[in-house]
């Protein structure tokens, strides 16, 4: 995982947090906010229990007055409708706590088992059976104060009438149905409003304490994480820069080869990478460096060499030439063995002068002189000064109409004649052969490619054959490949070969199709 994702894991997790506890407080105020309301409701039942059964005695102390010796008073009637106000007044109550106990909001039931488990824990089915209970005692105070309501008004009528018994029929039949009906419908229902009272304050407590609970434990598991999701992207950034610190102390110090672990694929990784492709250019560079200085040393005593071998040859050569001259037409001058030995003397002479040529086109600095040259009439050119072999055919297959580029003459048919040459002495003597030049367009490019049907070179050869020094042959100098692959690359230009044992060579030279501006350099290859 990259930094950047594992910083966007952590503000996702601190954003899931934020919400979560977002949510829990929204939870939390609505189901405190129905907790206040269900109390308030409490304390009102309980308020107006306490006033129906203030309203209903001072009613029963009315009617007893009546019994005992008076009439009908306005103040029996507005007791009367003091109590039926307080029955509706409760009913009413009872009915606004009913939401409270049964239905949720939409959202509320959406978060009802956080909700359940903050605030309410498993109240439900006691809650609906209480408000059950709650409406059969109100039907029975209502019952029973209709019945006491009744009895009060035929009393109050035997009592109009001077009947004597009106206050034993009130004691026999209204104040007998208070005691036994209403007075413990209305003590019972005061209970309940009190212990609803009392148990929505100890809910409340609870509510509080699981509140406090909750949030302490979701802040805590919150910090947990975001404690271990940094500790890793710590203990991941510290492990990387100690690596990279490392591998570029190593590097400074020279050593290239050294093994930097693998960092994963974030930034670090893709940094230890960078490293590890530079210690891979170092030592290239490195590598080419020492190759840069070897061939100026092998240069330089090329060109040593050649200058102090040159002025020997020459003596010899001219000695030879004398000694010739003088036995021509003497009688040990027209000995065969006489004879075999001077032309054994001058082939020698004439390679090693084309060995020192090598050498010294090898070290010293030659200026190129581009002109437009036409490929096909270069070619033919350099096949002339080659001698192949009789049983190896030449062939220029370069098109007329291949675009002309900007060429030094003279230095590219060394490069063709070296070329042809190589191709026509890989070719067993046993075998019919051949060496094509063929000429193509490549893209913004001029190709030559010159192949044969030889042996071929082995897979190992084919990375040190452009190298100085190197040769298959068991005369050659391996200085021709290197010359060739330095007078292409002066050019701007790329030689690559193929080759497999036993299926021929092919050696592809790409010319850029623009002239290129003129290059003063030595033909030294890199």
């Amino acid at each position: 995982m990259s930094i950047r994702a594992a910083l966007s894991l952590i503000f996702a997790v601190a954003a899931a947090v934020v919400l979560l506890a977002t949510g829990a407080l929204y939870v939390t105020s609505a189901s405190m906010t129905r907790l206040q309301r269900r109390a308030e409701l409490s304390y009102e039942d309980l308020t107006r229990h306490v006033t129906l059964a203030n309203h209903a005695g001072r009613y029963m102390r009315e009617a007893a007055e009546i019994s005992l010796g008076g009439g009908d008073t306005e103040e029996l009637h507005h007791l009367a409708g003091l109590v039926a106000r307080d029955l509706a007044a409760a009913e009413a109550i009872e009915r606004a706590r009913r939401p409270f106990e049964r239905a949720r909001e939409p959202l509320e039931r959406a978060w009802e088992p956080l909700e359940r488990a903050l605030i309410e824990g498993e109240r439900a089915p006691e809650a609906l059976r209480e408000a059950q209970e709650g409406d059969e005692r109100l039907r029975r105070m209502r019952a029973s104060f209709a019945a006491i309501g009744g009895g009060v008004d035929h009393v109050s009528r035997m009592a109009s009438a001077g009947d004597p018994a009106a206050y034993r029929r009130f004691v026999e039949r209204p104040e007998a149905e208070y005691e036994e009906g209403f007075v413990p419908q209305i003590d019972a229902a005061i209970a309940d409003a009190r212990r609803d009272v009392a148990r929505n304050a100890e809910e409340a407590g609870r509510a509080g304490a699981r509140i406090r609970i909750a949030s302490i434990a979701l802040m805590t598991a919150a910090l947990v994480l975001l404690v271990v999701l940094l500790g890793g992207l710590l203990r991941s950034m510290a492990r990387g820069f100690g690596a990279l610190a490392e591998c570029s102390r190593r590097i400074a110090g020279g050593d290239l080869d050294y093994p930097l672990p693998d960092l994963g694929k974030h930034e670090f990784g893709r940094m230890g990478t960078a490293l590890r492709h530079m210690a891979e250019s170092l030592r290239e560079a490195q590598a080419s460096s020492v190759r840069v200085e070897r061939l100026a040393a092998i240069g330089q005593l090329a060109a040593s060499v050649g200058h102090e071998l040159r002025n020997p040859l020459g003596a010899i050569r001219n000695a030879t030439h004398y000694l010739k001259k003088r036995l021509a037409g003497t009688e040990v001058g027209a000995e065969p063995r006489v004879a075999q030995l001077l032309g054994l003397m001058e082939k020698e002479l004439l390679s090693c002068n084309r060995i020192i040529g090598d050498l010294l086109d090898f070290a010293r600095e030659r200026r190129l002189r581009r002109t437009a040259c036409p490929l096909a009439p270069l070619v033919d050119d350099a096949m002339s000064v080659v001698e192949p072999p009789a049983h190896v055919r030449l062939e220029n297959l370069v098109p007329a109409a291949l675009p002309v580029p900007s060429l030094d003459k003279d230095q590219f048919r060394q490069v063709l004649v070296n070329l042809i040459q190589n191709a026509a002495e890989a070719i067993p003597v046993e075998r019919e052969g051949w060496v094509r030049v063929v000429g193509r367009v490549c893209d913004e490019a001029v190709s030559l490619e010159v192949a044969d049907n030889g042996e071929g070179i082995e897979e190992e050869h084919l990375a040190k054959i452009f190298e100085p020094l190197f040769s298959t042959k068991l005369k050659g100098t391996g200085l021709g490949l290197a010359i060739t692959a330095g007078i292409v690359r002066l050019h701007g230009g790329t030689i690559a070969v193929e080759s497999a044992p036993g299926a021929g060579t092919t050696f592809t030279i790409r010319l850029p199709r623009a002239a290129a501006p003129e290059v003063h350099s030595s033909v030294q290859p890199a």
